[in-house]
């Protein structure tokens, strides 16, 4: 091997690597240092050390840029530099346990797209802090129809409509109803008016295509507001409740909210609730199916404890 293809084929040092991934993701060389715990000049000797050695520009940083940004090399590079990371820590994180003589206990889940991505993710990342021990992987069914078997699920989070076609099962745990509220950005309606019902007449009203639930279709609400007989344009219907979260957040319109699917963004302020005394309790709620048959150990019971647990606060 030459000289030039030993270079080429050499790789950086982790620390530069490590910089570099910090920069890009946080947008300065003072918040990756903070987080790295070194100096802001040493990370950027590392930095400037990193672009000398493979010969390109990473980031775009100083002068009239207010935040670094990944350059087209150092946004290619950047993806493969966190799945690398991600990849040790999890490795040395295996490696950790084993060496305390724990060994890491893996769960599937399963849920629908709009329970996962609204409700289930930040808690699952809660969960990951306080049982370090247990891998958690979030699986996506839809029509409520988990891979049991070919993803190997430990349990699912069902949406079941009590006495209806897709009631709960025996051995069910009822994890939480639901309850809908009219939604919109904040800065669609002002305060002063988040308790008129003539608001609704001057904002598209967007609605949640779901079945057998009169309570988040509109012509429910037109009566409950007292706008039976005032005209209004056809609603916009949005498939999945985390669509119609991001369309109201974008300001596009009045929905009506599945709570406490719309919990995290009414909380976070990225969506107000208007007339919120004339929630209505939702046809659906949600329930934990555990896979029959399967195995007892303490992994799934701390889950379904800690699920519960947050459930709860939710109310």
């Amino acid at each position: 091997m030459s000289i030039a293809d030993d270079l080429a084929a050499r790789t950086p040092p982790l620390a530069a690597l490590r910089a570099f991934e910090a920069v890009a993701r946080l947008g300065s060389l003072s918040r990756a240092a903070a987080e790295l715990n070194v100096t802001k000049s040493a990370v950027s000797h590392q930095l400037r050390g990193l672009e000398a050695e493979l010969g390109a520009s990473l980031l775009h940083r100083g002068g009239t840029v207010r935040r670094a940004e990944p350059t087209e090399a150092g946004a290619a590079l950047l993806a493969s530099v966190q799945q690398a990371l991600t990849l040790l820590q999890t490795a040395c994180r295996d490696v950790r346990l084993r060496s305390r003589g724990r060994r890491l206990q893996r769960l599937n889940l399963s849920a629908n797209p709009s329970l996962a991505a609204l409700w289930l993710a930040p808690r699952i990342g809660r969960f990951a802090e306080l049982h370090p021990d247990i891998e958690i992987q979030v699986h996506l069914h839809a029509s409520q129809e988990p891979a049991w078997h070919a993803q190997e699920i430990d349990m699912a989070l069902l949406h079941v409509q009590p006495r209806g076609p897709r009631d709960s099962l025996p051995g069910d745990i009822l994890l939480m109803t639901e309850t809908v509220v009219p939604v919109c950005h904040p800065d669609l309606v002002p305060p002063s008016r988040r308790d008129d019902p003539k608001v609704f007449l001057e904002h598209r009203w967007l609605e949640e295509r779901h079945i057998d639930s009169p309570e988040t279709g509109w012509d429910t609400w037109r009566g409950r507001l007292g706008l039976s007989d005032a005209r209004a344009h056809p609603p916009l219907v949005l498939s999945g409740m985390a669509t119609i979260v991001s369309a109201a957040s974008a300001g596009v319109g009045i929905a009506l909210g599945r709570a406490p699917l719309v919990d995290e963004a009414l909380e976070s302020g990225r969506l107000v609730a208007l007339m919120p005394g004339l929630r209505l309790r939702g046809s659906w709620g949600y329930v934990m199916r555990v896979r029959p048959n399967r195995p007892i150990d303490t992994a799934l019971p701390a889950l379904v404890d800690f699920l519960l647990q947050e459930a709860e606060a939710g109310h």
